[in-house]
C-alpha cells in the first residue's frame, strides 16, 4: 500500500505543472482570435467571389450585346448559359452527323460535301494515309500551295 501511495503521489506531483499551464483567459483569447481569423477569411472569399461574378457578368454582357441590355446579372447569366449550351449541342450534332436539315451545321456540311465530295463526318473519320491522299487530290483540284 505504501508503494502505491508513493506512486500516486509522484504522479499527482508530476501532473501538477501540466495543469498549472492552463490559462482560461488565454484559451478564450486564442479562440476569439481563431474565430476572428475565420470570419476575416470568409469575408475575403465572399469579396473575391463578388468581384469574380461581376467580371463574369461584364464579359457575358459584352458577348450578348443588346440582348443583355436591361437584364439583371442572373438573367444575363441564364441567357448566356443557354446560348453556350445551344452552341455545344450544335457542335455535338455536327460531330455525330445528325444536324437537323436547314440548320447552319447542315448547310455547312452540304457546302463541304459539294466542294470535296465527302461529308464532314467522313473527313473526320479518315486515317492519316487517307488524309494525305485526300490533301493531294484537293491540291490538284483547287491548285494548292506551291
Amino acid at each position: 500500500m505504501s508503494r502505491s501511495f508513493v506512486i500516486t503521489a509522484l504522479l499527482v506531483a508530476l501532473a501538477g505543472p501540466a495543469l498549472a499551464d492552463y490559462d482560461a483567459k488565454m484559451e478564450a483569447e486564442e479562440a476569439r482570435q481563431r474565430k476572428a481569423a475565420a470570419a476575416a477569411e470568409a469575408k475575403r472569399k465572399a469579396d473575391y467571389e463578388k468581384q469574380r461574378s461581376a467580371i463574369e457578368a461584364k464579359g457575358m454582357r459584352k458577348e450578348l450585346g443588346k440582348e443583355a441590355e436591361g437584364k439583371s446579372d442572373a438573367e444575363v447569366k441564364q441567357i448566356y448559359n443557354a446560348k453556350v449550351k445551344a452552341q455545344v449541342d450544335m457542335a455535338k450534332q455536327v460531330q455525330s452527323g445528325s444536324a437537323p436539315p436547314g440548320s447552319d451545321a447542315a448547310k455547312s456540311d452540304a457546302q463541304v460535301k459539294a466542294m470535296t465530295g465527302k461529308s464532314t463526318k467522313e473527313l473526320q473519320n479518315m486515317t492519316p494515309a487517307e488524309q494525305a491522299a485526300f490533301a493531294k487530290q484537293m491540291e490538284k483540284q483547287y491548285g494548292g500551295a506551291k
